[in-house]
């Protein structure tokens, strides 16, 4: 029976691969610049073109300016959980933000509920929306619905 970081690194290495596999539109079995630029871009990954074209400059290491997916699955290993995870928290909020205003409203709030099979009483959602608004907005922004989401332990 394999080991939980055994099954771990085996689910990353899944993810990393169907990573690749839809990054690679054109089927070459390997990842341009610009295919890996936009494929980050859609899963929210942050950082300036710049910045992500040196990354991809280090990872590739035949210097061929395309990535294999061996070349892709090493520099993976460099990227910290804390990015993984923080992009994966810009597309849960960007997908509940569904009017694309940068801000969740009590009926994003609810859908995402909903979505998460949780049936809130109007009441109940009140009072998750007030708690979870900080500022008073009436909405919540990025920071308030990730805090609500994902709160720190």
């Amino acid at each position: 029976m394999a080991r939980p970081h055994e099954l771990q690194r085996q689910r990353s290495y899944e993810y990393y691969r169907e990573f690749f596999v839809e990054a690679d539109t054109d089927k070459s079995g390997y990842v341009s610049f610009q295919e890996l630029l936009q494929i980050l871009r859609r899963k929210g990954y942050r950082g300036s073109e710049s910045t992500l074209r040196k990354l991809f400059q280090q990872a590739d290491l035949s210097g061929d300016n395309k990535l294999s997916l061996h070349e892709f699955m090493r520099a993976m290993e460099v990227v910290t959980e804390n990015d993984h995870k923080a992009a994966m928290m810009r597309v849960c909020f960007r997908k509940y933000d569904e009017n694309n205003d940068g801000k969740i409203d009590r009926n994003e709030l609810d859908q995402a509920f909903l979505e998460m099979g949780k049936l809130m009483h109007p009441a109940d959602l009140d009072r998750v929306m007030k708690s979870a608004d900080r500022d008073g907005s009436g909405a919540l922004d990025y920071e308030e619905f990730i805090n609500l989401m994902f709160p720190e332990k």
